[in-house]
């Protein structure tokens, strides 16, 4: 898990250092806004079976692109994540919402020459908790967990992430659209000798469309 870490700082360092380099490509950058859904769930060990739990994400997006397939994205979001368990019990049912605020920053690599092009980003993520909700309704007591109407211990977290996708260009500005996956490494409960749960991460799998107002060179 390090040495993915390491991999993405040094594609970020190469990616900030090209600023600087004469490569016969006049540099720009561009805001916009960012909408679009997550489909989020939680990493426990041992595992715990969920439902499907279909969020929001939004936010504002700065691209700086300093090479002709190369260049910087900044995000800053509100991103909802969180899970539903999946229990065999009627009556019994578990959920929690988590609110974030996140600065994703990626590397952004464009490949294509014409209106439509493909990009891929990959980077780092960092969040902080916002609030959290719980719903529950436990009637077998062997069904409640230890987490259970306790507050998530990690509020801060990082996360690695990758995407794919498309940018279509237009008179009006750009359209960016793109499939996210992010994993954080940072658990949401602390684990000791004593706690059966383990490991509690955050995944998401996102869609989103950004819209990029124009081009400032």
């Amino acid at each position: 898990m390090k040495n993915i870490i390491y991999i993405i700082i040094i594609m970020l360092l190469f990616a900030i250092k090209g600023n600087g380099q004469n490569n016969n490509f006049d540099p720009y950058s561009s805001w916009g806004v960012k909408q679009g859904i997550n489909y989020s769930y939680v990493l426990f060990s041992p595992s715990i079976p969920q439902n499907l739990n279909f969020n929001y994400t939004g936010g504002l997006v700065y691209k700086y692109q300093n090479q002709k397939r190369a260049g910087l994205q900044l995000e800053l979001n509100y991103s909802q994540k969180g899970w539903v368990e999946n229990i065999d019990t009627v009556g019994d049912s578990y959920s929690r919402k988590l609110d974030y605020i996140e600065l994703p920053i990626m590397t952004h690599i464009v490949l294509g020459k014409r209106n439509l092009k493909y990009y891929a980003n990959l980077g780092m993520t960092f969040s902080y908790l916002l609030s959290e909700k719980e719903k529950l309704s436990i009637k077998i007591n062997e069904n409640r967990k230890e987490f259970y109407e306790k507050a998530v211990d990690h509020k801060f977290d990082y996360s690695i992430l990758g995407e794919a996708g498309i940018v279509f260009d237009t008179k009006i500005g750009a359209f960016q659209s793109g499939v996210r996956f992010q994993w954080t490494l940072t658990d949401l409960f602390k684990s000791t000798s004593e706690t059966i749960i383990k490991q509690s991460q955050n995944c998401v799998l996102s869609f989103s469309v950004c819209y990029f107002f124009g081009n400032t060179k």
